[in-house]
């Protein structure tokens, strides 16, 4: 992990392994940081619009290591609680 610069922000998004956070030593020692933890407390289809939209421009990566049919969700769900995708699952829903 790259430490944050001073000034600098870390968020923690996820927590899927159900491991500690591990930080190499002296990462919050010196110039201010911080951490924020993000809990998603209000509707965020708003939000979650805005970041479908600038995915599709290309101007926001996104790392798909898993992609299938809706009807295999269990087996995306599974794959991602074990730690064997890289970036994200993409379920695909029909369109009828």
């Amino acid at each position: 992990m790259t430490p944050a610069r001073p000034g600098g922000s870390l968020q923690s998004v996820g927590w899927t392994s159900g491991e500690p956070a591990v930080f190499p030593p002296y990462a919050t020692v010196g110039p201010a940081k911080s951490l924020t933890s993000f809990v998603n407390g209000w509707p965020a289809g708003e939000d979650l619009a805005e970041l479908t939209l600038l995915a599709a421009e290309g101007a926001l990566s996104v790392g798909i290591g898993w992609q299938g049919p809706w009807e295999r969700s269990g087996e995306a769900a599974g794959a991602l609680r074990g730690r064997q995708v890289s970036g994200k699952a993409v379920l695909e829903v029909p369109r009828d």
